[in-house]
C-alpha cells in the first residue's frame, strides 16, 4: 500500500508542471489543405454559437483550445461557408477542393502536436472577428460603415465609433485603432478591399488605458 501511494505521488508530481503550463486547457489543432496537399491560407474558423474563432496561417494551420466534442466548426473562405460537425474528433484535417470540403478527418499527428498551432492572442480575450469578405458583401464602400452593420453594440457617437456607448475613465468612448499592429487615429484611410479581417475587442485591458474604450484591430493583405 505504501509503495502504491509513493507511485501515485510520483505520477502527480510529474503531471503538475504540465498542468501549470497548459492551465488545464485542451488544444485543438487543424489543417486545411488542397487535394494536392498545399495549405489554404486565410480560412476563417469559428465554433458555431460561441466566441472561439481564428484563421489559418500561410500553411493552412489553425489552433483553438477547449473545443467541445459536439461542436460544429464554421469555415469561411472567398465568400463560401461550410459547416464541419466534429462528432468527438480531437483534431481536424480538412481537404478543401473547388467544389467544397472533400474530406474532414481526425489526425493523430495533429493531436500529438499539442499547443503547436494555438496562438494565445486568439482566445484569451472576448472579441468579434469579421473577415474582409463579410464586410465587402455588405455593399458598403468604407470600412467604418461596414463595421457598423456587422458588430453588435458598435455605434457612432459624435462622429466617432464607440464599442460600449459609455464613457471610459478618461471620458472618451473612442476605441484604440490598430492596423496591422500599428496604432492609428482613425480607419478612414483603410481601403475596405485591402482588409483581410477585423477583430473587435470589447475588453481592451491588455492595452492598458489606451484600450479603455475597446480595440478595433484590422489585418490587411499588405502587411
Amino acid at each position: 500500500m505504501k509503495r502504491l501511494i509513493m507511485l501515485l505521488a510520483a505520477v502527480m508530481l510529474g503531471y503538475l508542471p504540465l498542468l501549470g503550463q497548459t492551465g488545464g486547457e485542451v488544444p485543438f489543432n487543424g489543417l486545411v489543405e488542397t487535394p494536392a496537399g498545399k495549405g489554404v491560407a486565410r480560412v476563417s474558423v469559428q465554433v458555431r454559437g460561441g466566441d472561439k474563432r481564428t484563421s489559418t496561417d500561410r500553411q493552412g494551420r489553425f489552433g483553438l483550445v477547449d473545443v467541445p466534442a459536439d461542436a460544429v466548426l464554421i469555415l469561411s473562405h472567398r465568400g463560401e461557408e461550410w459547416e464541419v460537425p466534429l462528432e468527438g474528433r480531437r483534431s481536424i484535417h480538412v481537404v478543401l477542393s473547388d467544389e467544397g470540403i472533400a474530406e474532414a478527418e481526425e489526425s493523430e499527428e495533429l493531436i500529438s502536436l499539442g499547443f503547436a498551432f494555438v496562438k494565445r492572442r486568439e482566445y484569451n480575450y472576448s472579441s468579434d472577428m469579421i473577415t474582409g469578405e463579410m464586410l465587402r458583401r455588405s455593399g458598403q464602400q468604407d470600412l467604418e460603415s461596414a463595421l457598423l452593420g456587422r458588430v453588435a453594440g458598435l455605434v457612432r457617437v459624435n462622429g466617432e465609433l464607440s464599442i460600449r456607448g459609455i464613457a471610459s475613465a478618461g471620458g472618451t468612448t473612442r476605441p484604440l485603432y490598430l492596423v496591422d499592429g500599428v496604432e492609428t487615429m482613425s480607419l478612414e484611410h483603410v481601403n475596405i478591399n485591402d482588409v483581410e479581417s477585423v477583430s473587435v475587442l470589447k475588453d481592451g485591458s491588455m492595452y492598458g488605458l489606451r484600450g479603455a474604450g475597446g480595440v478595433i484591430s484590422v489585418k490587411t493583405y499588405r502587411r
